[in-house]
């Protein structure tokens, strides 16, 4: 931004937001975003080929869909199509499209960034985390059987009622602590725990916002990613010593049951973050058509590689199939 650019030149433009704040929030920045690109070219009606990575895919789906609004409280949602028009070419580069596992296991055990470890307490104060976690319709948590359990991931009582994350005793403790201990440090606990709850909340209406059916209210969209590591899908559940277990390693069940082909049941092709099927907006790896329960988005087309999550923009094969993509969007 600044200087005007040449005729028939291509400026590309980063959009860095923090990613720890709510979805809506980067939409809004987003949209801030295109309309000094417009000014920048001096036209007001210009369309604008976004390339984003991860959770950056949702907040450029929800401008499309839902333009500046926020997100209803309760109610059907309403796609207009209000940021659709300033869209000429979605690309997204492994989006959770039906959420991923990673956010739950921040939330679980903390989460390893650089040369330190967030906390879970730190992490339950981002409101994106909860926006980013798998669908309400899938799956999430198994006995060791390899049933489904039915435990809303979505709820605080969830949480709660077995101990994960904030109602951890360690981590509260933990947390109580470190806001300096007795009355002061236990309320400072409970505000958390209502943070996390309302996160929670939201979570599941921005995720099931991106999933509502919302005809020609999204871009043309290819999508690119990994799917030759193997991604945690689904995690299993045990009690030991009174508390509910949520393990995302085979090798830590404590108490396999004999002929359960655990490895299968949770883990899935993927970029060792996200899913094939997230990214593709399915409910298995298959082919066959998304469940009844969401609305798959509209891919016009797909290109998987063997590559690592935080790798796939700088992997040089994906990169030209991206730019082929952007190129034929100016002869389509």
């Amino acid at each position: 931004a600044g200087a005007m650019p040449r005729v028939g030149r291509r400026n590309y433009y980063v959009y860095p937001y923090d990613f720890r704040l709510d979805n809506v929030r980067a939409a809004r920045g987003l949209h801030d975003l295109i309309e000094q690109i417009r000014a920048d070219y001096g036209d007001p009606r210009m369309t604008v080929d976004v390339l984003a990575h991860s959770n950056g895919g949702l907040v450029a789906r929800y401008y499309a869909r839902y333009g500046l609004a926020d997100l209803p409280e309760s109610g059907p949602f309403v796609p207009t199509g209000a940021g659709v028009k300033s869209i000429r070419r979605l690309l997204l580069v492994g989006t959770p499209n039906l959420g991923t596992m990673q956010p739950v296991l921040s939330l679980m055990r903390g989460e390893r960034m650089g040369l330190r470890t967030m906390p879970e307490d730190v992490i339950a104060t981002w409101a994106s985390g909860a926006q980013m976690m798998p669908h309400p319709a899938l799956n999430w948590l198994l006995d060791l059987h390899g049933d489904p359990l039915d435990l809303d991931l979505f709820d605080v009582g969830t949480w709660r009622s077995h101990g994960l994350s904030v109602f951890d005793p360690q981590v509260e403790e933990r947390a109580i602590a470190r806001h300096g201990g007795g009355a002061d440090g236990r309320r400072q606990h409970a505000l958390l725990c209502d943070y996390l709850a309302k996160h929670l909340e939201r979570g599941q209406r921005f995720t099931e916002s991106l999933t509502f059916p919302a005809p020609g209210a999204e871009p043309r969209t290819s999508v690119f990613g990994g799917d030759c590591e193997l991604t945690l899908a689904r995690m299993v559940a045990e009690r030991v010593g009174g508390r509910l277990l949520a393990r995302e390693r085979v090798a830590d069940i404590a108490a396999p049951v004999p002929g359960v082909d655990y490895e299968a049941l949770m883990f899935e092709p993927g970029d060792e973050v996200v899913t094939r099927s997230s990214l593709l907006g399915r409910s298995s790896p298959g082919p066959g058509p998304a469940r009844a329960e969401f609305e798959s988005p509209a891919i016009a087309h797909s290109v998987f590689l063997c590559e690592r999550h935080s790798q796939l923009t700088t992997n040089p094969k994906l990169q030209d199939h991206m730019l082929h993509t952007l190129l034929s969007a100016d002869a389509a």
